[in-house]
């Protein structure tokens, strides 16, 4: 009589337990699904940024053409960053140069 309330206690708890892993694999689960959401966001809320830089820079080269920029350091500091830009794109074209004739 013993080992027969015994084991019932035993089944009774390995009852408990495979109910709480159950819950546990289920809360996992919803996590796992609100993580790929946020990272969804993340990816997208990236690409906005990423767009509205590129806008910004757009605007700054198209107000540098027009003259109208702020100050002499602005236009100075921006004339830099795109010599630089182009210096990159001149070399990214004769790596490319270098490959063709190859």
């Amino acid at each position: 009589m013993v080992l027969e309330q015994y084991i019932q206690r035993v089944e009774e708890r390995l009852h408990l337990l495979v109910k709480k892993l159950q819950q546990v694999q289920a809360e996992n689960a919803l996590l796992k699904e609100e993580v790929s959401i946020q990272q969804q966001e993340l990816q997208q809320q990236q690409q906005a940024v990423q767009g509205l830089e590129e806008r910004l820079q757009l605007m700054k080269i198209a107000s540098t053409a027009q003259g109208t920029t702020t100050t002499i350091a602005e236009d100075e500091a921006f004339k830099k960053e795109i010599r630089g830009k182009i210096n990159d794109y001149i070399k990214e074209i004769d790596r490319c140069i270098a490959l063709l004739n190859s």
